[in-house]
């Protein structure tokens, strides 16, 4: 299966669904809603302000996905959206993608994440279009080191000063891998 083959899928795990949600304002307006009452956290995710409106986020959503070959899955529980998880930068060439994922508030904490993350390595490793993910995150960003490490991402790298943060700080990135012969 190719990586364009998963863009109609769903998935179920671990009492959580994993959908593909399009490109909508309805969707939009749900993300902006989320973002706008946690902006302490979820600047982790968006350190340069991009969710400032329910329009600009649904423009973020439509250029990210034809830029930089991405598929992100809703996560959802009884039809609430509790965060996204999926793929972005793929490059199906050099068999590599990066994992990225968020949670609002009331969901963190919980393990989801870490719960999810095997079935989205699934998606990529035992598929022919991937040997690598990485995964990228902020050096102050403790829980997704710890999600990182759990999982077993090897840290591979700190980009040091790489991020330039709203209120003028630079910021050091982690950058943790995994390989398609790690994958358990």
């Amino acid at each position: 299966m190719t990586f364009e083959n998963l863009r109609q899928r769903e998935f179920k795990s671990n009492g959580y669904t994993l959908k593909l949600v399009p490109p909508t304002i309805k969707y939009a307006q749900e993300i902006y809603k989320i973002f706008s009452k946690d902006t302490e956290n979820m600047i982790f995710w968006a350190p340069n302000g991009n969710f400032q409106s329910p329009e600009q986020t649904l423009i973020n959503y439509y250029n990210r996905n034809r830029s930089n070959r991405s598929l992100m899955f809703g996560i959802f529980q009884n039809d609430k959206l509790l965060g996204e998880i999926g793929f972005s930068n793929v490059d199906e060439k050099n068999g590599v993608c990066h994992v990225g994922y968020w949670l609002r508030k009331s969901a963190r904490d919980k393990n989801i994440i870490s719960k999810l993350l095997p079935r989205i390595e699934k998606l990529a490793f035992e598929q022919d279009w991937c040997h690598k993910i990485s995964l990228h995150c902020d050096s102050e960003n403790i829980a997704s080191k710890k999600i990182a490490e759990k999982n077993g991402y090897i840290l591979e790298g700190v980009i040091r000063q790489d991020s330039k943060w709203p209120d003028g700080s630079l910021r050091d990135k982690l950058y943790f891998g995994k390989l398609k012969s790690e994958y358990k």
